[in-house]
Order: C-alpha cells, then structure tokens, then sequence
C-alpha cells in the first residue's frame, strides 16, 4: 500500500518508490535477457554436437569391412527365402528342402460338449523332450473348455483349444516349438480317458528341418537356420521339388544408401554449423555463438578429413574425391554415384581401402578417421564442443546466482525507501505542528 506523505501536502511515495525500484531492477531484466542467450546457445550447440555424433554413426557403418562391403542374397525359388545378416562372402550354393520343420499336434477323442462337466477325474501329464512334467488336474465338473483354459495357465509350451467337427468338440494341443526334440510325451492316470494315451491322438508328429547344401545333409530344429550358411539366414516355407540356387553378392545399391546417409548427415552439420556461428555474408542465428571457436574448429577438422589423401592407402583411389564424393566452396558434399560405380567396377579394392582401415597395408581408413576425429570433438575429456556446452552450463548457473543476490539487494533497497519516505513524512509533520504553534503565538502577540 502506497505511503502518502501529509506532511508533504498529501505527496504519493508509491510513485516515487516503484520507479526507483524499476530502475534498480534494470540489472535483472539484463541478466534474464542474458540467461536466455545463454541457455538458447546451450542447446543449440548441444544439437550441433548431436548432428555430429550422427556423422560419426554414418562413417562407423562404413568403416568395416562388413560394413562397407554390403552383400544381398537371392533365391531362384520363393519357397526358400535368403537374407544377408551378417559377414558373409560372395559365393553360390545349391539348396534342397526335403523336410520342414514342425511342432506336435495332438487332440482327444470326440466329445458331445465343449461346455458341459465330462464326468471324468485324474492327471493329465504333458512331458516336452527331455523337460520337466507338468500335470493338469482335471475334476469331474470339468468340460473341455475348462481343460483347455488350465493347460493355458500352466506355463506349458503348449496352447490348447477345443475344435467344433460339426457336432463333436475335440481337445487340441499344440506345441509352441519345432523340432524332434521338441516331442510331447502324454500320460493319463486312472480316471482319465481323454485319449492323449493313444499314439494315435498326434496327428502330426514334431520334426526337424532336413536340407541339403551342396550336398551336404543339414538339419536343424526351427525353419530359420542362421548358422549353416555363412553370414546367411535361410527362411524354410515349403520344399523343394528341384535343387533350389542361392547367390551371395555384392550389393551396390546398399553401399550407395550407406554412402548418401554419410553425405546427407555431413552437410548437416555443416549447414547447422554455418547457420549458428556465421558464414560468409550469412549472419550468425545466435549471438552468443556467432564465429565460436568450438563450431568453427569441427566443420575445419571434418573438412580436412573429407578432402585430404588417406594415409598409406594403395592403388588408383586415395581420397574421396577420386570416387565421386567432393566438396564445393562453400563446403556442401556431394556425390557422384556414376563415378563410384565407375571406380568400384576398376578396382574396388582400392576403393574399400580409401574407407575402411586395412592392417596389411597400413592404411587408417577415412571413416575411422572420421569417426575417431568427431570423438574427439564432442565426447573425450576437454573435447572442444563439449567443453564449450558445459562453460555455458556453468555460466547459466552463475546468472541464476548472481539474480538471486541482487534480486534480495533490490527488495532490500524497497524496504529502505519505504522506511525512509515514513520517516520523512514524519518528521515533516512535526515541522508542520511546529510551524502552525508559532504562527498562532505571533497572531497572539500582534492582537495584544
């Protein structure tokens, strides 16, 4: 509430006090400014080094050899499906499917009801393989719904279900896992007649996969084998009425995917990085960082990289832009896929040495050297991108600090003038009293 000052002919301090205040908050609103300047630069650097670790993913991709060397397989029959997933060579084998793999299938004789009690009472054991037992209690208020439902809840690697034949419902049991080894094994206690006992409730019997490869006899538990061919993974749908041809070769297209995500997530961080710290006539979109030194020494390090001869690389290709891949003026790559296909048709040996490190001939490889270039910027101790986010951290706390304490000096200073507008307008009031005593005792004396 605002003192008016009566002694002062009924002055308003509240006035008075708030613009003298406003004026000593004037270093607080600097500060606010300041702290967003701050932080905003925080996290747009932050992204910058995030743009620069996804660079160092793309060169990590190509630094392998697997990696730089993509391979596809094919099939000459749909039937037989081949995927490329790991280090695999480029060679030709002929596959024969005779058998698919399978899991049991099992089912009770014929009942009159899915839903009404059977009448009978006892254990109905499943073994799978060489597995622990696991016994289903069956009571005589039990149907074959019931049944199904408690070998569901059992925890089994089985599911159970009741099939409608037109009239009679049967109790179904399926394993969950191919293979021989994968067998169920049934037995019924006394009480019990579903018709599990019988051999003759599997209909279908579990079994490994049998293939041949080369002519070599495989077999396998699951319809995916992932392990006899190398680097390959086989997808069994069917078999086989002719020997089946799979190729493993060299796949371009994927090299040039792996090649175009390189580019595109270099010239992004260099389209960030001239964005935010300034370039040519383009102005710095942050203040804070306009030519910072931590931006600037990133896109000078990656540009050496990208334009400079691998060491001790052999052969007709030493740089990348012997292969198609080059920088303009203004630092944006580029790459020209008629020209890698080019110089991957005449030597593409010397093409994956100019990438991948090669510990024959010495050569380090220009995406590790990437890759090992942009973790040093961003990631080790004292990495220069790194360092700088973590300087505008601290300066960010430091603002919050040194608010906080002139913030208390402000509200301080309020309190004082407050004190001080009181005490004035009581002391002027006194004056007045005074003054209004000595002007009554002068009439006095002038009317006597």
């Amino acid at each position: 509430m605002p003192i008016q000052l009566t002694g002062l002919g009924g002055f308003e301090s509240g006035t008075v006090i708030s613009q003298l205040v406003d004026l000593a908050k004037k270093p607080l609103r600097e500060i606010d400014t300041k702290r967003v300047q701050i932080d905003s630069a925080s996290s747009t650097l932050s992204a910058f080094s995030a743009k620069l670790t996804a660079l160092k993913n793309a060169a990590i991709a190509l630094s392998s050899t697997s990696g730089f060397t993509s391979m596809s397989a094919s099939s000459s029959d749909t039937g037989l499906v081949a995927t490329v997933t790991g280090s695999a060579a480029a060679s030709s084998y002929s596959v024969e499917v005779t058998e698919l793999a399978r899991a049991q299938k099992s089912r009770s004789d014929a009942q009159s009801s899915a839903t009404e009690p059977l009448g009978q009472a006892g254990d109905l054991t499943m073994r799978i393989g060489d597995g622990s037992p696991v016994t289903i209690s069956v009571l005589p208020t039990d149907s074959l719904s019931d049944i199904a439902n408690k070998i569901a809840q059992s925890g089994a690697r089985v599911s159970a279900g009741v099939i409608n034949a037109g009239g009679s419902y049967r109790l179904s049991i399926q394993g969950l896992d191919t293979g021989a080894a994968n067998a169920i094994a049934f037995t019924e206690s006394s009480g019990l007649s579903l018709g599990f006992s019988d051999p003759a409730s599997t209909y279908e019997t579990a079994a490994d996969a049998r293939l041949t490869i080369d002519g070599l006899e495989v077999t396998r538990a699951t319809n995916s084998i992932a392990d006899a061919i190398p680097g390959v993974t086989l997808a069994l749908t069917k078999t086989t009425t002719t020997p089946a041809t799979i190729r493993v070769a060299s796949d371009s297209s994927a090299l040039k995917t792996k090649l175009a995500a390189f580019v595109s997530a270099y010239n992004d961080v260099v389209g960030t990085g001239h964005a935010v710290a300034g370039y040519g006539s383009t102005k710095a979109s942050s203040s804070v960082l306009a030519a910072d030194s931590s931006i600037r020494r990133s896109l000078d390090r990656i540009s050496a990289i990208a334009t400079g001869a691998v060491a001790n690389a052999t052969g007709d290709y030493r740089s990348l832009s012997a292969v198609g891949i080059s920088l303009s003026r203004d630092g944006v790559m580029s790459l020209d896929a008629t020209k890698l296909e080019a110089a991957l048709a005449k030597d593409p040996e010397s093409v994956r040495r100019l990438f991948v490190t090669d510990a024959q001939s010495g050569a380090t490889g220009m995406m590790k050297t990437m890759s090992d270039a942009i973790n040093d910027l961003v990631a080790v101790k004292d990495a220069p991108v790194k360092s700088r986010i973590e300087a505008l951290v601290a300066q960010s706390k430091r603002l919050v600090e040194s608010r906080t304490k002139k913030e208390e000096r402000v509200a301080a200073y309020e309190q004082q003038l407050r004190r001080q507008f009181s005490n004035l307008d009581i002391a002027m009031t006194r004056y007045q009293s005074m003054s209004g005593a000595l002007g009554s005792l002068t009439n006095i004396n002038k009317s006597g």
